[in-house]
């Protein structure tokens, strides 16, 4: 049995945060949409052990509700914002589908979305900090492996309607440095993650490695945008590193954000640089008339 199935068994959140039943699931919040011909669900997934709201806000202000409604507003797309949070207490790597493993949540985000999104054929963008981005390249493989054998039309059409993916540093691979398990490591460690969680990556990560080289492989023909930190934490460093954040391909984007491994995706205002740039591949893939999932 893989080690992963107990990865990131403990937890904690980020701040003081509401009760679990508001942490988990999908939530809406705000919709702009008037129809479904121009409608486009933007999905935000935070990592380990963030929040659906916390790991997005910045002195009360949470930019995925206060600031992207506005600017939406005057880029006249039709957007509905939606945050998905899961128990990152209990989350985990598996090569099985459970409850504590992230190939687990990404089946459960898969049904949350199916059941959220009904009849609606509009794109999606998904916005992914972290390991929540891992989250998503599975839900996007599982979509894919749905799609291809016939099976739950309403799960498989989550991939054929993505648009594009933003990546906020997810880690990829290992750098010339250090290999992938030692950054998830790091990562790990800069969350206090426990003794069973550290076990799994060191000896696991390259479940990781052959995910990437799936996702790879399914998004070849959509957009996808990958955020790098640029401002080290004292005394561990780039938590995620340029080299792990990114990775090379046609329809892929590299993007720096001054702020370090947590902060790069807090702001309080619209004048922020990294909101700025993170805004404007929203918008881009928004209205690439080109991308997959129009």
């Amino acid at each position: 049995m893989s080690t992963l199935k107990k990865l990131f068994r403990k937890g904690a959140e980020e701040q003081s945060t509401p009760g679990h039943s508001q942490r988990v699931g999908d939530h809406v919040l705000f919709d702009l949409t008037t129809n479904n011909d121009r409608g486009i669900d933007i999905v935000f997934v935070h990592g380990l052990r963030g929040h659906p709201i916390e790991t997005w806000s910045k002195d009360g202000v949470c930019w995925p509700r206060d600031l992207l409604k506005k600017d939406a507003q005057e880029a006249s797309l039709e957007v509905r914002s939606i945050t998905w949070g899961y128990d990152a207490d209990i989350a985990s790597i598996s090569t099985e589908v459970s409850q504590e493993s992230i190939f687990g949540h990404a089946e459960t985000l898969l049904g949350d979305l199916s059941r959220l999104r009904k009849d609606k054929k509009w794109p999606i963008i998904f916005v992914g900090h972290s390991l929540g981005g891992l989250i998503i390249k599975q839900a996007l493989i599982k979509s894919v492996s749905y799609l291809k054998h016939g099976r739950h039309s309403m799960r498989s059409e989550i991939y054929a309607h993505t648009k594009g993916v933003i990546f906020l540093g997810t880690p990829h691979r290992g750098s010339s440095q250090e290999g992938l398990g030692k950054v998830l490591l790091k990562l790990a460690i800069f969350r206090q993650s426990n003794e069973q969680l550290l076990r799994a990556l060191r000896d696991d990560s390259h479940i990781l490695e052959e995910q990437r080289d799936n996702f790879i492989t399914i998004s070849k023909d959509m957009p996808v945008v990958c955020f790098y930190e640029e401002i080290p934490i004292p005394g561990l460093g780039l938590i995620v590193p340029k080299e792990s954040a990114v990775y090379d391909g046609f329809s892929v984007s590299q993007v720096g954000i001054s702020a370090n491994h947590m902060d790069m995706v807090k702001f309080d205002c619209i004048k922020d640089v990294g909101y700025q740039r993170i805004l404007g591949e929203i918008i881009q893939i928004s209205q690439n008339p080109d991308a997959q999932g129009k």
